[in-house]
């Protein structure tokens, strides 16, 4: 910290000019730090990954989960955060569409038929017994993910190491 002088004016200028520039230099540091993560990941091949990984998790047939688990895989895998969350936020109705699909497979792969997929089903269900209920929806969920397991993570991991393959060579040509 500078010592001031009381009485004197170009002491007391010196001390704001240089709380000025202080101040300035936290900010431009904290403007770095949240620049960061909007210019990581912006070559083609993960822009390309992005948007896959992004796709692969919203895709998921768990609701509420997509923007927490994007953050975290853009993070973990230096991904560029914010198209992950617009094409997560963009691809959101696919979700809804492929719910009952993932279900089925599941069911599939289960070897079971479903149980709870109306509203109706569901609502009569909760009015005859509440845990059975919460247990048959948990499995419905399950093969949901099983489903998801099964059909969108293959194409995903397919994709990523078809767009690897093509950068890769392209790298090599030039």
């Amino acid at each position: 910290m500078i010592r001031v002088c009381q009485d004197c004016s170009v002491c007391q200028s010196v001390y704001k000019i240089s709380y000025i520039l202080q101040m300035q230099l936290t900010f431009q540091t904290l403007w770095q730090k949240i620049k960061l993560p909007f210019r990581q990941g912006l070559s083609r091949n993960q822009i390309a990954k992005a948007i896959i990984v992004s796709l692969l998790v919203t895709v998921l047939p768990i609701f509420g989960v997509t923007t927490i688990l994007l953050t975290f895989l853009a993070v973990k895998f230096k991904l560029n955060l914010p198209i992950m969350v617009a094409v997560g936020y963009t691809a959101t109705p696919l979700q809804y569409i492929f719910f009952i699909p993932f279900i089925h497979v599941g069911e599939t792969i289960f070897n079971t038929k479903h149980t709870l997929l109306t509203v109706i089903e569901i609502k009569n269900a909760f009015e005859s017994s509440f845990f059975h209920t919460i247990k048959q929806l948990v499995f419905e969920l399950v093969c949901g993910v099983s489903g998801w397991v099964v059909l969108a993570l293959p194409i995903a991991l397919m994709s990523i190491m078809l767009i690897n393959k093509i950068y890769i060579s392209k790298n090599e040509t030039i």
